[in-house]
This record gives structure tokens, sequence and C-alpha cells, in this order.
């Protein structure tokens, strides 16, 4: 679909420098290191000697070959510029090989001293060619021979050209793919019989006789076309660089002598002139014929020679046309072939009087062809270039031009897609088509396309979008060719009806055209041109943003219209501007590099004017907008009207929004959102050809050819908004539909807006299908959150701003949603929207099947067969067994009835079934029926408002089904029964180990000795005794009582609840005080002695256990001590070495070190340090597979966790726990050394007072210092080497007080504001 556009005609006058004669030939060569042309004139009668010119700049004669050289009457055959010489090569006719040396023209040497005769080829030089990289060259001399020679001039071999052998890689056939087998289409199976006769073919008419060579563009092979004497043909055969025979070509008959290489390599290119037709055709490197291409002459011509491009795009066809008898012209047509169809791109007719004498391409720039003709020589420079409209209109077709030759193909996108070769529409013109532009006029469908000849024809396509398309309407042709070859135009710019720019070299004209009242033929009025000291490649015009201009109003009166040209100096952009009758050059940006593809749009936020933009590409895919770069690795792009899109070498296709501010106008650098709609895959290669403005299409080429046409996501969302913020639901609606986009959006973009047009949203959106399939697609979830969220420098005005804080609840969006729905579609007509109401009903969370099966009931005493037909519907959306069991609930037999019907139930089951049902009572009846739907709750109350006939049934179904609160909520006024089920409560409670409120219900249901019970179970001592007393329990009893709860209390360790009970049932004074030293009660203990007059067990009891709890303190503070001072120094040593790691992880990470080896490969360190922490990549393998772990894993994993083994990943995290519960420890033991210590005071023990102070303090400074440095240097204890999927499932097992910390804050726990120490021991 890409046309071949004339960026730059560069012209170089050689009449004051050379005759002027017909007869005169050129042949030039170039040096590729200054760009300078090396020209020689052959020898002609007007002229006494031959010219060696240099072009560079300026055109100097270096020499001259006069009639003293003995090689003046030859003919130059080969001019070769040798870089690594640095000295141009002439070869003639009479074998005489010339250098004319660089060094030689910088030392001023003239005459016979500055050419350089470094060989002679004795029988003549008919042909020669150097290899590519100029380090061979071939010559064909007068005898039909072969040389091979170095780039020093030494003959490496000589063989002849004309031999019978085929070569030592010719194909032999073992009859497999015989002629005889193949397809030969409509000339049948007769072809197969045919035999060739090659005695009849012969050489054509325009053969030159002379041998040609061409080498492949690797240097590995050269091919030599020359006439057989023997077989009075041409023959083609191909030699590997060293000189040997490979391949020889297949008879052809009329093969002509022009012969090329395709630098790819894969074909060989020659010319046939047949009878009836001329081909160009192509054989492989085996010389086997692969395919062939008609040329489209009408007159008499001949082909001169063909060249390809250094790229292999382009083959050059050099042609010579009889005008007439006696008179003839040359032209050089440019073909391009894609998708097996050759398109003629573009031909170059010379001036008249001129013809062209030698063309080649740059070894360099692909799309730079040169030629000489007598009077000047020429340099062009191409683009490739997508001929589309750019105006933004609904109307537009989105019309891709295709220039092949003197036809036009035309696609309109907009409605179909037609693969090239193919086209929907062609034109025919009079000459071959060199640009087009499309008009602004009917939408963007008009057009002019610019001539070889100079002529512009306009056509006006008012029909391209009416159905069926009409066709184009030639309005007329104007001719703008000048004598002057360098004023032909390279493009045009149809501005609107009366406009037209043209662009030469370095000027802009405009061209102000009137059309003829009656036959609509135009004419030029004037022409105006704009001379700029620029040398223009490149005009583009938008009028999109010119409102007079589309409208066809006075041009004085409206405002300058900017017209981006691309010029070839890589810091300048300019821009002309329209006012009046002239053309204003201003400067408007400055591209930082040429850009051959150029676009201009407006950059701004909705409702807002924006910001001129000139998008640019260079020929290095480097993106720009103004001066800013947006992207280097751009192949296409195209500006859509929502978005500027572009494909990358990574074979992505990016969309940046249009409606943002400039300063955000750019890739964004974040991390792409899995739903990203600003980027998406395409096929290799692929590049924009067309997106048709507002649409949500987009054309992509493949490299072979084929269209594609795509719906990016970001398309079809943005005209999704635009629709839902204009309130077109149905279109939205339609376009999610189409292209599977979630319908939830219809409702997320603007919920309020939605909810506040949901009767819109019914009208226009009425067929019942949709409206079942958006309500059964709606779930609780915000899409423009997790699925479509708006691209981070694009926010919706509606959407966007509306934060989600204030959205309505996602959890109640459906529910919210059907119910809005299903009350305006009751409103309008219930029965034709009977089923969408239905969905609604059904789509709820949870479903609302009970009102929807009244709404059943309702239609059913109206319409039996609808409510039936209803009914089906539904059974499609629920569970048939879900809507007996509700239908079953509603206590509806008849409703029952019709699902079960519809079910897959077998009646056997279900009629007996609701037979014995309707035998009961109404309560008893519902009973039944609830509790066969587990409604365990409805079944109680049913059964209790059944009568008091079934008061035990209601004590087993309580018992049961744990019905306890809601039986004694039924039998709160009912006393009996009430404790009854109270008594049950408690029964249940204590079964539960809820031991407390069992007894308040035991106490409740008036059963104290089961509270009793209760109350000793869970050791509250006081309540039971209480309850004992209102037993009237005796003495005895009491004590027996007491004896209890005393062991049951000291088993728990509350010693001192313990002594209480002895001291106030059994009077049992030694136990009692033994107990309370135990829970260092000392001051306690002392007081009851005195107070029962029993000094004597101050001695005997209090004494030995304050000594005996002073031996314990002791040894725990050393304990303490001990484990503190361990824990603390391996925990610093793993902090200094988490420290490191982290250092080294950062000189992994750091870019600047990318390619430095940091170990060497005998060094361990990087191994150990991942494979500590981590697991292997089979055990990842596994360990992703599984949806968690087992209990036993767990089971296994805690038990290493609580160990703590040294090395493991666990062991951080286990210190940092055993040193928060020795803190913990350190803190709950201040109240036992602050008693202690008093006691020992009072006892006389001094010493040991104040030694257990000391050791204390010690203990509390080490506590306060050690624990609080380590958490100041370590904040965090699990990083992300350390936190894996194993430490975070045991940390959410319950009970278990290893694995709760999760940082180091576990161990800063909270000292108690008591004061312990005593100042009179220190």
């Amino acid at each position: 679909m890409k046309n071949l556009i004339t960026l730059a005609k560069t012209v170089v006058s050689l009449e004051q420098n050379v005759p002027t004669s017909s007869k005169c030939q050129f042949k030039f060569t170039i040096n590729y290191e200054t760009k300078d042309v090396w020209v020689t004139t052959a020898f002609s009668e007007e002229s006494s000697s031959t010219e060696l010119l240099r072009i560079s700049g300026e055109i100097d004669i270096i020499t001259s070959f006069t009639k003293q050289h003995d090689f003046f009457n030859s003919e130059i055959i080969c001019l070769k510029y040798l870089h690594d010489v640095q000295a141009c090569l002439i070869a003639f006719s009479s074998g005489d090989i010339v250098l004319v040396r660089e060094e030689n023209l910088e030392e001023n040497l003239e005459g016979l001293e500055l050419i350089e005769v470094v060989g002679t080829v004795e029988p003549g030089i008919k042909c020669m060619e150097w290899s590519p990289d100029e380090e061979l060259g071939v010559i064909i001399n007068g005898n039909d021979n072969v040389l091979l020679m170095t780039k020093d001039f030494e003959v490496l071999t000589e063989f002849p050209v004309n031999v019978e052998n085929a070569g030592e890689a010719a194909s032999v056939s073992v009859g497999w793919g015989r002629k005889e087998t193949q397809f030969h289409g409509s000339e049948g199976k007769s072809a197969a019989l045919k035999k060739a006769n090659l005695s009849e073919y012969t050489l054509s008419e325009d053969d030159d006789s002379r041998p040609r060579v061409s080498w492949c563009g690797d240097g590995s092979f050269f091919t030599c076309s020359i006439i057989d004497p023997l077989k009075e043909r041409r023959v083609i055969r191909i030699y590997n660089r060293e000189g040997i025979l490979q391949n020889t070509s297949e008879p052809i008959d009329k093969l002509e002598h022009s012969l090329c290489w395709r630098p790819s390599g894969n074909l060989i290119t020659s010319s046939q002139k047949l009878p009836h037709k001329h081909n160009i055709c192509f054989f492989e490197k085996n010389g086997l014929p692969h395919g062939e291409f008609a040329l489209r002459e009408t007159k008499n011509h001949k082909v001169v020679e063909l060249a390809w491009n250094c790229d292999s795009s382009i083959l050059a066809v050099w042609l010579i046309r009889e005008e007439t008898p006696s008179q003839y012209s040359s032209c050089v047509q440019l073909w391009y072939m894609n998708n097996y169809h050759w398109y003629l791109k573009q031909e170059i007719l010379c001036p008249p009087g001129e013809s062209i004498c030698f063309l080649c391409w740059d070894a360099e720039l692909a799309l730079q062809l040169h030629y000489i003709t007598q009077k000047a020589y020429y340099v062009h420079n191409y683009s490739w270039d997508v001929l589309i409209s750019h105006t933004i209109s609904k109307k537009n077709a989105a019309t891709v031009a295709v220039i092949d030759g003197s036809s036009i193909l035309l696609t309109p996108f907009r409605y179909m897609n037609i693969p090239p070769p193919m086209s929907g529409y062609s034109i025919k013109l009079n000459y071959p088509a060199a640009h087009l532009s499309f008009s602004a006029n009917n939408h963007g469908n008009d057009f002019a396309v610019l001539e070889a000849n100079g002529d512009i024809s306009l056509f006006e396509w008012a029909g391209a979008c009416e159905k069926p398309i009409r066709l184009s309407t030639l309005l007329g042709s104007i001719n703008t060719m000048n004598k002057d070859p360098t004023s032909s135009l390279k493009q045009i710019a149809w501005i609107n009806k009366n406009t037209l720019l043209g662009l030469h070299s370095s000027s802009i004209v405009k061209i102000n055209i009137s059309f003829d009242d009656e036959s609509g033929i135009p004419s030029i009025v004037s022409q105006t041109r704009c001379i700029t000291s620029h040398h223009i490649l490149r005009l583009y015009s938008n009028v999109n943003y010119d409102e007079s201009d589309m409208q066809g109003s006075d041009m004085e009166n409206s405002e300058p219209r900017m017209i981006p040209c691309s010029i070839l100096s890589a810091k300048f952009h300019i821009i002309f501007k329209e006012q009046k009758d002239e053309l204003l050059v201003e400067p408007f940006t400055c591209f930082p590099e040429f850009c051959e593809h150029i676009s201009s749009t407006r950059i701004g936020k909705h409702g807002e004017e924006g910001v001129s933009v000139i998008i640019g590409l260079s020929k290095n895919n480097k993106l720009y907008a103004n001066n800013r770069l947006l992207a280097v690795d751009c192949t296409s792009f195209f500006i859509h009207n929502d978005y500027l899109v572009y494909t990358t070498t990574q074979h992505t296709a990016r969309f940046l929004p249009l409606h943002v501010n400039f300063s955000e106008f750019k890739v964004s650098d974040n991390i792409a959102h899995p739903f990203d709609e600003t980027i998406r895959r395409v096929e290799r290669g692929s590049k924009i050809i067309i997106a048709p403005y507002f649409d949500v299409s987009l054309v992509l080429q493949m490299p072979r050819g084929n269209l594609e046409t795509i719906h990016p996501r970001a398309f079809v969302l943005a005209a999704v908004r635009q629709h839902l913020n204009s309130l077109d639901y149905r279109s939205a609606f339609i376009l999610c539909r189409k292209h599977k986009l979630d319908f939830n959006i219809l409702y997320d973009h603007a919920p309020d807006t939605f909810l506040g047009n949901v009767k819109t949203f019914v009208e226009q959106v009425s067929e019942v299908d949709y409206l079942n399939l958006f309500l059964s697609s709606l779930r609780n979830e915000d899409v423009t959150l997790t699925m479509y969220p708006y691209p981070s420098n694009d926010k919706s005005e509606n959407g966007a701003s509306q934060k989600p804080n204030d959205r309505i609840d996602p959890r109640q969006k459906v529910n919210i949603i059907c119910d809005s729905i299903r009350e305006i579609l009751e409103n309008l007509d219930l029965k034709r929207y009977i089923q969408s109401i239905l969905t609604a009903y059904v789509h709820k969370t949870p479903p609302d099947l009970e009102p929807a099966l009244k709404l059943l009931v309702v239609l059913k005493e109206k319409d039996f067969d609808y409510a039936e037909d209803a009914l089906k519907f539904i059974t499609f959306l629920v569970d048939t067994d879900k809507l007996f069991d509700v239908a079953l609930g509603m206590y509806n037999f008849s409703l029952v009835l019709m699902v079960a019907q519809q079910s897959q139930r077998d009646p056997r089951e279900y009629l007996p079934f609701l037979s014995e049902l309707q035998t009961h009572e109404k309560y008893f009846q519902r009973f039944k029926i609830d509790d066969y739907l587990k409604r365990y709750e409805k079944a109680l109350n049913n059964l209790y408002l059944a009568g008091e006939k079934h008061i035990d049934r209601c004590y087993e179904y309580i018992l049961e089904h744990e019905l306890y609160r809601l039986g004694l909520t039924l039998f709160s006024n009912n006393p009996e029964p009430y404790k009854k089920i109270m008594s049950m409560y408690g029964d249940y409670l204590s079964s539960n180990k809820k031991h407390k409120e069992a007894g308040l219900a035991y106490l409740l249901a008036d059963k104290h000795i089961d509270a009793l019970d209760s109350y000793k179970n869970a050791l509250l001592w006081r309540d039971a005794f209480s309850i004992a007393q209102q037993l009237n329990y005796t003495s005895q009893d009491l004590y027996d009582l007491a004896k209890e709860f005393s062991e049951l209390l000291t088993d728990k360790k509350s010693y001192q609840d313990a002594a209480r009970v002895l001291l106030d049932y059994t009077q049992e004074l030694e136990d009692a005080i033994n107990l309370l030293g135990k829970s260092y009660m000392w001051d306690e203990a002392t007081r009851i002695c005195y107070l029962k007059n029993r000094v004597d067990l101050l001695e005997t009891h209090i004494k030995p256990s304050v000594l005996e709890g002073y031996k314990h303190l002791i040894e725990d503070i050393e304990d303490m001590k001990e484990q503190l001072n361990k824990q603390t120094m391996r925990l610093t040593e793993l902090l200094i070495d988490k420290e490191n790691e982290e250092q080294l992880e950062h000189i992994r990470n750091d870019e600047t070190l990318e390619n430095v080896e940091i170990f060497s490969d005998t060094s361990s360190i990087a191994v150990s340090d991942f494979s500590r922490y981590t697991k292997s990549n089979t055990r990842l393998s596994v360990d992703s597979s599984r949806s968690g772990k087992s209990a036993k894993s767990r089971r296994r994993d805690e038990r290493k966790r609580a160990r703590g083994k040294k090395g493991s990943i666990y062991e951080k995290e286990y210190l940092f726990d055993s040193l928060r519960r020795l803190k913990e420890r350190f803190y709950n033991m201040q109240g036992s050394i602050s008693n202690i210590l008093h006691f020992l005071i009072t006892s006389k023990y001094v010493e040991k007072a104040k030694n257990l102070q000391m050791l204390y303090s010690e203990l509390e400074e080490q506590v306060q210092t050690r624990i609080e440095n380590i958490e100041i240097s370590s904040p965090n204890i699990m990083d992300s080497k350390t936190k894996t999927p194993m430490t975070d499932n045991l940390s959410q097992v319950k009970g278990s007080d290893i694995g709760q910390s999760s940082s180091v804050d576990i161990i800063k726990s909270k000292a108690t504001s008591e004061s312990w120490k005593l100042e009179i021991l220190q």
C-alpha cells in the first residue's frame, strides 16, 4: 500500500563544460567517501577529445584524452572509482586500463603524468565489472574469454565463456518434478507432451550483442550473459568467486542483453522481448527461470539496462521509446514487487532533446537514483509513503491510494478491506502518476493526481459515502510544466477546491484554480511562488482546524494556515503561512534531524484549543513531537482523532492520547498494567496503513504485503467512553458486544450518570436479548479500576473525575442496577420484558428467586401459557432443584408442580412427597417443608405455632439443631418449657467448656447442684461457696469442697486463692502459709501468723520459703544474663551479615557494572548467599503448582521455626522472639524482686538483699542497653529474603507464641512504672 514519493531532484548542468551533441555519450562513477562524481564523455565527431570531469559542488575538468593517446578512438567500457586505491579507473575497448589517482591531482600533475596506464588486454575489452568489495574484477576480452584479476591488476585465471559444460553445480534430473508431471493450467495436459524446439530460439532484435557481467550482492558469485556462437542465442552462466562455472541458464527465446543480479542474491534479472509482450524475467542462482512480469508499453521500445537498488526493493528499467520514426525518448521506470504483483511506482521522463546515457543506484542510500543525459547530471531522492486523506470527518471514506503506473488503485477502508494487489476501485490516467493528494472537499474524499508529464488531474468523489459507492468523476486536468526541467513539481497538496500547492526543489507554488460554470473544467487563474534558501523535501497540509477553508470561504478573511514542510537541514523545520495571495515563510519548530514522514495535529484537553504539534519520523526510527523525542523505536505512525498510534521495532503498537496537556504527551515509563490499553502486540514487521477517523479499526500491512484489520482496545474504549459521555448507550453497547468488552463499563464509567438515565438506556437498548445479556454480565466489580483503567495521562471528565470513595459501594452494584432496570421494565411492558425482569431478579446477589416466582404466579392467573414460557426461561438461568426448593419454601403447591414439570425430577419421587405434605395441618406442614429445606429456625417457629401437642418434638428439634436461643425466645412466656430449654442450654454450654455461662443457665433453670458443678469446673470458688450455702451444706461438706478447690487452684498455680480458701473454710494455717510463700506473698503470710498468734511459723515456714525463693531468683537472673549475652551477640552477627548482603545486592543491581564480573568462577560467595534463603528450581516448580501447604507440612515447619536452628532461615526471627519473651520475663519479675527484698530486710538478711538488688540492677542495665541497640540498628527483621511463603503461613497459626513477630517492635515491651529498688540498700 506504500508509494514512492520524490523528495528531491538535484540537477547539475553540463552544457558549459562538454559538447551538447546528442551523439555525445556519458558515463559516471561516485566516490562515496567524498560524494564526488566522476564523469567521462565519449568520443564524438564534434569533439576532438574525451573529457574526464569531477563534480564536487563545482564541475572540474580533470583531464582530456586526446589523439596523442593510443586509446583515443576507443570506447569507454568501464568507469569505476576504486576507494582503496583512491583512483578513478577507466577501461577502454582497445584493452587499455587507465588510472587517474587522487594523489596526482593533489600534486597538480597534468597531461600524461596524470594518466597512469596500468595494463593492456591485447584482444580488447568487451565488458568489465568489479565486485562489490572492489577486490576482484571480471573482464571479458575480445576472444570471449573471462579474465579474473585482483585490485592490483594481477590476473588470477583466464577461461573461455562459451563451453558445453553446464557447470559443476548443475542439477541432475532423476525423474522427479519433470515438466511432464507439472500443472500447465489452461494449456492442458497436451502441453506436457510438447517438446521445445531449441533451434527456433533466436536473439532479440534489440540485442546489442555485447556481453554483460553482474555480481551478487555479497560478492560470492558473478554471472555472465553472452551470445553463444554455437547456439546462436544468449546464455547466462553463473560462476563462483574463483571463476569456476556453477550453473548455466535454461534456454530462453529472445533473451536480451540486459543483466542485473539482485543484491539480496536470490534472483538474476534480464529481459525477454516476445512478439506480443516484453517481459522482465528472473532466474535463480541455479539457472532455472523464476517468474516474470510484462512491461506495459504500447509503443515500440527497447530495454537498455536494468538496475536494482542496494536493498533489493526497487528495480529500475531503462527504456528507449520510439515517439516517431525519427524521434526517440528515454525514460526510467521504477518497479516494486509486493504480494506477488509488480507495481510501477514512478516513471522518470527525460526532458525534450535529452536522452539518458547512464544510470545507477546509490550504493549507500537505497532510495537515491543517479542518471546522466547529454546536458545534465540528475540525482533523485525518494521516500516511501502511504497516500491517505487526513481530513477528520465521520464521512471520510478512509481511502488509501496506491500508484501503479497510470492506474490509481483506491480502497475505502471504512467500508471494505481488500488486500493488494486488488483494490476496491481504480482510475486510469493518461500518464503514470507521480504523486496524489486528497482534498478537504467532500469530507476529504476528493483528490488530485500529479502525473509524470506534469499534468494535475482533479477528481471529485462525492459518492464515496453513499451506498452503493459511486465512482469518482474526473473534473479535468491542468498543466504546470515549464520548459525548465528543474521546475517540475515533486509533490502537490490540494488545500481546497480553488487552491493547489506544488512543491519544487526549493520553492512552493500556490496555484489558484477556477472551474467553468457550465462544464466544470478547471483552469489555472494564477500562480504564486515562494522561493526559499532551504532545500524543501516534504510537503504536508492539514486543514482539520481551519474551518473557513473547509467551508471554502474567501481566503482574504481566513487566518494564516500552517503548511508543514520538511527540509533537508537537520536544524530547521519551517512552516509556510498562507495569507491573502502571499506565502509567508516562518520557522515553527526544529527537529533534531530530518524527518521524511511528517503530520500535524493539536494536543490539548477537551474544551481547550490545544497546541499545534508537528509529528515527525526520521530514518533511524526516532519519533518526534516538535523538538521532543517521543520514541526511538518507531517504524510507522498515524494520527487518529483520539490517539497518536505508532508501531515499534519490538512488534508492538503504542497509543498516546491526544486530549492531554502537551507536557503530559509522552510515553509512560511506568510498569504496564496487565490490561493496559495503550500497548498491544502486533505481527512482526507490521506497519500502519490507516485508522479510519471516528472508527475503531486499525489497518496494518505485513511485510509480505497482506493486510490485517485489528480493533485496538484503546480505540474501542475511547469510542465507548465518548458514546457514554453523550448518553448514546446503544452505540456503546453494540461496540462492547461486537468487541467482547465487559458490559460493566457501561455503568462503571459514570455510575451516577447511568443511574440517572436508566430509562434512556432501556429505551435505546430495547431488545430483550440485549438487556438479558447486559444484566447477566453484571458483577460487583469496578472494571474502570481493574480491567479498563484510564491511561495514566488521559482521564475522562465523567468517569475519572468521580473518586472511588464517592461511588456507590461496588458490593451493591449488581443489586442496584438490577432493581433500577426492573422497575423501568415493569412500568414499560411487563409482558414484553418478562424475561429481562426475571433475569434482574435472578442475577441479584444473592438471587432474589422468591419475588420472581411470585411474579410467575401473577402471570399464571392472567395467561398460563405465557407464565409457563417464562418459567422455562428462568429454568435456564437457575438450577431447577434450587428453583424447586424456593417454590416449595413459598408453600405454593401449584407453583411447585409447575417447576417440577420443567425439571428433570421423577414424578414418582416428588408426587408422593407432596401428597404426604398435604395430609398435615397448616403449620406442621410448613414445619416439614422448612425442615426438608434445612431452614431450621423457620421450621422451629412453625412447629411452635403448630400447638402444645408438639412440645416434645420442639424439645427434640431444639436439641438436634442447637436452636436454644430461638427456643428461649419462643417460650419466654411459658415458665416450664422455658426452664426445660434453659437446662438443655446449660448442658450444651457445659459440654462446650463454657462452664461460667453454663452455671448461669443452670441457675435460671433452678438447678443449683448443676450450677455448683459448673462453677467448680470454672474455678469460681466464691460463686460455688455461695451456692453451697444456699443448699445448706454441712461443715464437713464445706470442708471437703474447700479441700477440693484448694487442690484445683494449686494445680493452676493460683496459690493466693488456694490459701484464702483454706483459711476461710478449713483453718489449716500451715498449708495456707506454704501456699502464700509459693506466691511470694510473705508479707501477707506474716500478717496472718501474727493474726492467728502463730509466730512460730515465721521460723519454721516463712524464712525457709524466703531463702528458697532467693536462691531461685539468683539462678533465674544468672540464666537470663547468659541467654541475653549469647543471643544478642548472635543477633548482632546476623544483622551485620544482612547489611553486607544488602550492599552486595546493590552492587549486583548497579547498571554501571552490567558487564563486570564481580566474583570469579571459583568463588562460592554468590552461591551460598542465594542458596541459603532460596529454593531450587525444582522445588519452586512444585510449590507453584500447589495452592497451599498440608497440615503435616505446617506442623513440621512450625517445629523447625520453634527450634530456631543456627543457620536456618528462622534463626533471626527465633532470636527476636526469644529476646521479646526474655524482656517480658524480666519486667514480670520486678514484683517478686520487690517483695523478697522487703522481707529479706525485715528478716535481717541485708547482705542477701543487697546482692540480689545488685544482680538484678546489672541485668536491667544490660536489657536496656543491648536490646535497645538492636532495636535501633534493625527496624525490620522480615526482609525480602527471610520472609518466605513458609513464614507467612506459620505466622497465621493460632495459639503459637512463636511466629507472631514480624518486626523488631515485638521486643519493645513496656516496663512497669513500679519502682522496685530500695534506697536503703544502695
